[in-house]
């Protein structure tokens, strides 16, 4: 009689432990998931807006190089390697700074 409850209870704790495993890994997927679903949001909020004043940016294409110009304020931005390409166009950019605005 005694070995049977100490078994029910070891079973007991065991699927206490599956059950608060499962969870535990359940919780942490649906985090996972929120916070993936808050990034394409913000993604979505903030893409091709001017990170100074929140307004339209518009795509132009400087020789090889595309340049985000803003709307509104005209600040210009460029984009992971873009000032790179520019430095290597000896010349370039400083030829072309004032094409952009006109």
């Amino acid at each position: 009689m005694l070995d049977k409850k100490k078994a029910k209870k070891d079973e007991e704790e065991y699927f206490k432990k599956k059950d608060s495993e499962l969870l535990n890994k359940i919780q942490k997927e649906k985090m996972k998931e929120e916070e993936q679903e808050r990034l394409q949001e913000l993604k979505e909020l903030h893409f091709m807006h001017c990170p100074k004043c929140g307004h339209d940016l518009e795509e132009r294409k400087l020789d090889e190089v595309k340049i985000d110009i803003c709307t509104h304020c005209h600040g210009i931005w460029l984009d992971k390697g873009e000032l790179e390409l520019l430095r290597k166009k000896e010349g370039f950019l400083v030829q072309h700074l004032f094409r952009i605005f006109s």
